[in-house]
């Protein structure tokens, strides 16, 4: 085999293993966490009723304030298929955060409350 051949070969071989680094390696970092928000609200009364029917539905409720509005979600999840269950429940939306892998449920709510994650 030509010496120009095999330096093709190795570049393309190089560049493959280069790629599978760099769009794997740079994910093992993070995680995707799902919400399931089920309310925006203007009072905080309203948000409190919401937070209750939840209760009420033996479901644990989680809070968090942007721009002077309240977000309600029903759960916080790493399992898309413990969101999609959960759905058949309450009637809402489901959201999705790629954040680091050490990011808890009160990190990532201070952080949306401060619209640090998209």
């Amino acid at each position: 085999m030509k010496f120009e051949w095999k330096v093709v070969i190795m570049a393309l071989i190089c560049s493959l293993a280069f790629m599978l680094v760099f769009t794997y390696g740079c994910s093992l970092g993070q995680k995707t966490l799902y919400a399931y928000q089920v309310g925006i609200y203007k009072e905080a009364d309203n948000k409190d009723q919401k937070l209750k029917e939840l209760k009420d539905m033996g479901i644990k409720g989680y809070t968090y304030m942007k721009n002077d509005q309240y977000y309600v979600l029903s759960m916080i999840s790493e399992q898309k298929e413990d969101i999609e269950k959960h759905a058949a429940q309450v009637k809402g939306i489901m959201k999705t955060y790629t954040v680091p892998s050490s990011m808890t449920t009160q990190m990532l709510l201070d952080n949306l409350s401060q619209g640090d994650v998209s």
